[in-house]
């Protein structure tokens, strides 16, 4: 039996649900992949999958499994891409994973990416929540908060300072905050993060605390807290990269209050480029890193 054949035919299998999709990714018939699997299950003395004539899945000892031999295969490609890539053009596909938020900025730069680099096909998934850059194959990850404790390479792109705004037309209705106990008396736009909503931090004499605000809009997309800001339906704390045009424009009109105001208190914030140091030595993801870095380092594109 051909192992390496059949765990690739398993986690394919297992992305797609189907043996009919798998097998169109593998140009074979669907059989052979059953069959392949089936193998490998006798090899192993375990069930992987629950078959019925509708629906595939994963049993609950294959998903164990699978998780283990998805960081086996990444390795093996990521060896075998570095050698047989070694001095050439760089391609393939480059998995990045980046907060929505943070799209804005990032599109621009990676159509300036693939102008310079067509051969590496751009895999781009937008989301809040964290990764494991080995478990989930992903190249390149970009989040906001504190310096990263896992093992990964992070490189800060931004300070990622946060501002307190509002539009013109509410603050001539309900006036301008400038301590923290202003702001009760002010409807606030909340972020909600992947685990729970983000309340506003105040940093006073004993420390930082957080701060009561009565919320009149919750989501977990920034462009909407900032277009529900700009349409003059409360305060907003945002990143400043996030705000910038808006304030540029005179849509908002940046608060300074007499204590500083975060989401989070303190620490090494910041916008991080993650990395693994092993990957790094992959064409693709050397190129990539160097290229965002350089384009959204310190100062961001306008």
């Amino acid at each position: 039996m051909d192992k390496l054949r059949a765990l690739q035919y398993l986690v394919k299998v297992a992305d797609t649900l189907s043996f009919t999709r798998a097998a169109k990714a593998f140009g074979v018939p669907a059989s052979s992949i059953s069959r392949r699997i089936a193998d490998l299950e006798a090899d192993l003395g375990v069930q992987l999958l629950h078959r019925t004539t509708r629906t595939v899945r994963m049993t609950e000892i294959g998903a164990r499994y699978l998780e283990q031999v998805r960081g086996a295969l990444a390795q093996l490609d990521d060896a075998e891409e570095q050698a047989g890539r070694h001095g050439s053009t760089p391609g393939g596909t480059l998995r990045i994973s980046a907060m929505p938020g943070y799209s804005r900025l990032l599109m621009p730069a990676l159509v300036a990416f693939g102008d310079r680099y067509p051969g590496i096909l751009l895999d781009v998934h937008l989301s809040d929540a964290l990764v494991d850059l080995g478990r989930d194959q992903i190249d390149i990850a970009i989040r906001g908060g504190r310096l990263p404790q896992e093992r990964v390479v992070a490189r800060r792109l931004d300070p990622n300072q946060f501002l307190l705004a509002a539009s013109p037309d509410y603050l001539a209705r309900r006036g301008t905050p400038r301590t923290f106990d202003d702001l009760r008396d002010h409807d606030a736009l909340l972020y909600r993060g992947p685990n729970a909503l983000l309340k506003w931090q105040g940093r006073d004499e004993d420390g930082w605390h957080e701060v009561p605000v009565a919320p009149a809009f919750i989501s977990n997309d920034g462009a909407s807290l900032l277009a529900m800001a700009c349409r003059g339906r409360g305060l907003v704390l945002l990143p400043e990269w996030a705000l910038k045009d808006a304030l540029r424009c005179g849509e908002l009109v940046h608060i300074s209050l007499d204590r500083p105001l975060a989401i989070g208190r303190g620490g090494e914030a910041g916008i991080y480029l993650m990395y693994l140091q092993t990957r790094y030595q992959i064409p693709k993801v050397r190129v990539a890193v160097d290229f965002l870095v350089e384009q959204l380092g310190s100062n961001p594109p306008a």
